[in-house]
Order: C-alpha cells, then structure tokens, then sequence
C-alpha cells in the first residue's frame, strides 16, 4: 500500500473514531442511549398535576412521568388519542388543538422524570373531567393505554398539548 493510502486509511480511521465518541458523549449528554429499554405503562407512576398560569385567562397542568420501583427507560414523542372522561368513563368532548410539537427523548429513573404540559383556556366553557385517557408513546406503534384520574381544578373546553420532555426547573 503507498504511503497516501496509508495516511488517508489511518486518517479515516482516526476521523470516525472522534465521531464515535462525539456521538456517545450527545447520547450520554441528553440522557438517553439506545441500550436504555422504551418506557412502557408498568415502567411509570404517572399523575396529573395543577401548575401556577401566569395569567387568568389560562389553565395548566402537568402530566409527570416517574419510574415505577427500580424501573429506567427512555420515552418520547407525543401521547395519542387523548380523551378526557367524565367519572362513567364517556368522552367529555374537549377540544384539542395545536401543531405537533418538536420531538424529544428523555431517560425516566430514580433520579429522572419526564412531562407532558397541558394548556387550556381559564375563561369560557369549562369542562370537569374525573380521567384522561391516552396511549404513551410506542416505537412504531401504539404505546400501552393508561387512563389516570384528572384533578377537580377541569380543564377549558380548549385544550393543548406538548410533547414528552424533561421537566422545566
């Protein structure tokens, strides 16, 4: 092999050797890594929660996401087919609306959570749902159904919805 082979195999060597590890070091970074198992419904503890509005004319509320014991899995993407219930289990009917927010994955542990934030309007119509029912997210699929109790605060008839993310401090 000449000398130019030599240098230009050992310098693509070299050059995908440093991309491996900048890749390791951004998966490590944002908490996920491809060996960390999907999160699926026995994995989680998950509740709904008030949360402080800025403003009146607006609800909020958070959809936590906690280990269950001795549980660690990675989640992200969005909930589908959310409904929100009245306590005999029939669909209250609240609006949902609003683009399908940037994607995000979030490793959930003892040490890590991951959050859904919910909006809704503070003024006109409101609803009370006792539940909310919703898919997690899947890999290709759908994810496990969950149905979790809602608190008594309701909800506005128009409601939006993020993604699956690491909580805000």
């Amino acid at each position: 092999m000449s000398n130019f082979r030599t240098i230009a195999t050992a310098a693509a060597l070299t050059g995908a050797a440093a991309l491996a590890v900048v890749a390791t070091s951004v998966a490590q970074a944002s908490g996920t890594t491809e060996a960390t198992p999907w999160c699926t419904g026995s994995d989680l503890a998950i509740g709904v929660y008030d949360m402080h509005s800025p403003t009146v004319k607006s609800k909020a509320h958070q959809i936590r996401l906690v280990s269950a014991e001795d549980a660690s899995c990675r989640i992200g993407g969005s909930l589908s087919n959310v409904r929100f219930l009245d306590s005999q289990g029939r669909d209250v009917h609240a609006s949902q609306n609003g683009g399908q927010p940037p994607y995000t994955e979030t490793l959930v542990n003892e040490d890590r959570s991951a959050v859904v934030y919910v909006a809704s309007d503070g003024e006109g119509p409101q609803l009370s749902p006792a539940f909310v029912r919703f898919n997690l997210p899947g890999q290709g699929k759908l994810g496990d159904l969950v149905t979790i109790p809602w608190p008594t605060s309701g909800i506005g008839a128009n409601v939006r919805m993020g993604g699956v993310t690491a909580p805000v401090s």
